[in-house]
């Protein structure tokens, strides 16, 4: 992602190394890094935990004698955001956040442009306070200015146009006017994947907002075919065939940003069925704590990163966010000293300086084939999109134990169900021993609105409910142990849970975004001699258990606790 920095990079130096935070060795080293994959510097010094974003741009707004606004954690209210229009709020990359009296207070992702600081005066007779904020916080906050996406599709189906000239009795739909304001919408709602179903007698579109499937538009059953014809030329797919599933993908521009769009086609009983999966470059920015770590396991898991050889993997169901976990710990191995080579199916996210192949069944490279071809690239690190089955398995351990350090994903429950699972496929006990450093095991959860975030307590009836399914007392004692609650709480009615009341930012769901929820087993001595004896994964889970490890039911209730997500969303998954 390009830097939107409103100082230039020397200057961020002398401030970093005037504030003791990076050496010059440091910043060298940083800058080379982000050069070589195309990145801003501050996204690395971020991304290698020098410092955090509103440090970072605390320290710019000292120098620039700008104060700092975090507008992820502002609540914007309607009123305010219109005293400027959408077309001028994106043109000038500002938001307006409060009004005192005659004061407009506006941040700039770059106060620093004249243009900008022009445009909002003459959009506005108020006297503007200037503030300062970053790009992620302004796009954050420029969603709230999203059009309903009914009343635009209502409105584009209304205004029919000539075909041609040729032909100026005949009119057409303006299909693609309804194609980018279904992909604006889904992105501005920070949708996962677009939905578009045709019925007997009418065409659905459904978006995927975290992890939910929500019906967003539904219009006649005469545009189908052309939307579906409009999205198969942008992916390079075959308009005149209908019979058999295609596969492609296209890329789409909202506010100087290239968003990735992978589509699948198959054929359906009313028309094909299209699913369109936004591959958002965001999930390419994000840090250890970012995905959901906890300050134990950043610490577990830069400790393990450091290890030249052996085998990283994570592991959970599909749609538990394997991928964006693999590709952050990438980001950190992706120097300039090391050559890393991946094979995946299907190919998610292009990283700069990074080889990536795909899958490719048709033609004989498969995972395995891949693997093989990879080890004679000559390569440091080398991920593999999934282990699924014993010859992948075999190859990927060899390269472990050969000096590679491996990074792959795999189908199981838990972190302790990954040595098993590994010796299920003909692994040799001694190799899985001695060749695994570390598994993560994850699921995503909702997170809580912070805009409308409120604390309580569990009330009499919904402690007795929880009792019922679980043993409270031998949970809490297990929660203090660890360190998950507050010495002073004495029983579960002490603590202190949160939730999401419903508001305008998060559509009235109480949630906006996911995290993930980890459990991290790192492969000790106890857990190696629990692999040669082909001990079964709870006897494993056991024992790492018992060394400190905490499971991933343990850390979404410290994230519970902590209001991150809610009670709700942990229960589900100690009731899987």
């Amino acid at each position: 992602m390009a830097s939107f920095l409103p100082i230039p990079p020397e200057k961020l130096k002398e401030i970093l190394l005037k504030n003791k935070i990076v050496s010059e060795i440091d910043w060298h080293q940083m800058k080379k890094n982000a050069n070589r994959r195309r990145r801003g510097i501050e996204d690395v010094l971020i991304e290698r935990g020098f410092l955090n974003e509103r440090y970072l741009y605390e320290l710019i707004g000292d120098e620039l004698k700008i104060p700092y606004i975090n507008l992820r954690k502002q609540k914007l209210k309607p009123e305010i955001l219109e005293e400027l229009d959408e077309k001028t709020i994106r043109a000038a990359k500002a938001i307006p956040f409060a009004l005192e009296g005659r004061k407009l207070k506006v941040a700039f992702v770059n106060p620093t442009n004249k243009e900008s600081l022009e445009m909002i005066k003459q959009a506005t007779k108020k006297k503007i306070d200037i503030y300062i904020t970053n790009y992620k916080g302004f796009r954050s906050a420029s969603r709230l200015y999203q059009k309903n996406i009914k009343e635009e599709i209502k409105k584009i189906l209304e205004t029919k146009i000539p075909q041609s000239p040729d032909t100026p009795n005949k009119m057409e739909l303006p299909i693609i006017r309804i194609i980018d304001a279904i992909l604006e919408a889904a992105l501005f709602e920070r949708a996962s994947d677009i939905h578009i179903e045709a019925l007997s007698d009418a065409v659905v579109v459904r978006f995927r907002v975290d992890g939910e499937l929500h019906d967003k538009v539904e219009m006649p059953l005469s545009v189908h075919n052309a939307m579906v014809a409009r999205i198969k030329i942008l992916s390079n797919l075959r308009t005149d065939e209908h019979r058999v599933p295609q596969d492609g993908r296209f890329s789409f521009k909202l506010d100087e940003e290239e968003e990735s769009i992978r589509v699948s086609v198959i054929p359906a009983f009313y028309g094909e069925k299209v699913e369109m999966r936004l591959m958002t470059d965001e999930a390419q920015d994000f840090t250890l704590g970012d995905i959901g770590l906890s300050e134990q396991n950043i610490k577990l898991m830069k400790k393990q990163l450091k290890k030249p050889f052996g085998m990283i993997l994570v592991c959970g169901p599909t749609g538990s966010g394997k991928t964006t976990t693999l590709y952050a710990l990438i980001n950190i191995l992706n120097t300039e000293g090391t050559n890393i080579c991946t094979i995946e199916d299907p190919l998610e996210y292009g990283i700069n300086r990074v080889n990536q192949t795909q899958v490719n069944i048709k033609a004989g490279y498969d995972f395995a084939n891949g693997l093989r071809a990879l080890l004679r690239q000559d390569p440091d690190i080398i991920m593999v999109g999934e282990i699924r089955d014993k010859e992948t398995a075999a190859i990927s351990v060899r390269a472990g134990l050969t000096g590679h350090l491996v990074l792959s994903t795999l189908h199981t429950n838990n972190a302790a169900g990954v040595p098993p699972r590994l010796l299920d496929m003909g692994v040799e006990p001694y190799l899985v021993a001695s060749t695994l450093n570390v598994v993560v095991a994850q699921r995503l959860l909702r997170k809580i609105c912070q805009d409308c975030i409120q604390s309580f307590k569990l009330s009499a009836n919904e402690l007795h409910v929880l009792g019922k399914e679980f043993n409270l007392e031998q949970m809490f004692h297990r929660f203090k142990k660890l360190k998950i609650i507050e010495d002073n709480s004495t029983s579960f009615a002490d603590l202190t849970f949160y939730h999401g009341k419903g508001c305008e930012r998060c559509n009235g769901s109480g949630y906006k975004g996911r995290v993930a929820v980890m459990e991290i087993l790192e492969n000790s001595e106890v857990i190696q001699n629990c692999i040669i004896k082909n001990s079964p994964s709870n006897e494993i889970e056991k024992m790492a258990m018992a060394q400190g490890m905490i499971n991933i039911f343990e850390d979404g209730m410290q994230k519970s606790l902590t209001g991150i997500t809610t009670i709700e969303e942990v229960l589900s998954i100690k009731r899987e």
